[in-house]
């Protein structure tokens, strides 16, 4: 009973001094926070700090982690309510819009490179998480991608992974260009952000269809 005590109350801290950091993040920006900044926010002492974080880049990594989660969550959400391949696709472009639009800050890291080098991997607990949830995110778009051939919208010549890899890359260099052009986008092609990513959307989709 003590030790599930001391885990609840470890884990209350370490909300509290994330939630304040991503807080101030967003206010700040992340460069320009420091860990005094974090501790006076959130009414700890420094020290107090780093019995819970080993940095601020340590701080940031589990703010990204939970983000990630969340997006798995919501991608496995997909299969448990056994929607068919083009429902799911375009559930999974409209989560990453709406992460772009609450998150801006970190949508770059949520959906860019994890170190996968076996020392980085040992030397920190946290990328280890994130590499996992990568992984487990990777797998949840490769079994829609399978899914999309069973149902016969997806050729079964479709080279699944490195398809899957572009489809997430188009996606995370797409929806930023969108929101960060949506004054040229309206004057040049008279279509707002949300018209142009679902026109975007659909023209990947066929280009999945022609079996990439």
């Amino acid at each position: 009973m003590a030790g599930r005590k001391k885990e609840a109350l470890v884990q209350f801290h370490k909300k509290s001094i994330l939630d304040t950091a991503e807080k101030l993040f967003s206010e700040k920006g992340i460069r320009q926070t420091t860990m005094d900044d974090i501790a006076k926010a959130a009414d700890y002492s420094k020290s107090t700090l780093y019995v819970y974080f080993k940095s601020k880049d340590e701080i940031y990594e589990h703010i990204i982690y939970s983000h990630m989660c969340r997006l798995k969550e919501s991608m496995e959400e997909c299969t448990r309510e056994n929607l068919d391949f083009e429902q799911c696709y375009f559930r999974i472009c409209a989560k990453l819009s709406q992460l772009y639009e609450q998150y801006p800050l970190y949508f770059p890291s949520i959906l860019g490179n994890i170190p996968v080098d076996d020392q980085s991997l040992a030397d920190s607990e946290i990328l280890h998480l994130i590499y996992d949830v990568g992984e487990e995110i990777n797998d949840c778009i490769t079994e829609i991608f399978r899914q999309g051939i069973r149902e016969g919208i997806l050729s079964p010549d479709i080279n699944i992974l490195p398809s899957a890899f572009t489809l997430w890359a188009a996606l995370g260099s797409l929806i930023p260009m969108a929101n960060e052009k949506e004054c040229y986008l309206k004057k040049r092609m008279n279509m707002d952000k949300s018209e142009f990513l679902q026109h975007s959307f659909r023209m990947l989709l066929q280009s999945l269809k022609g079996g990439c």
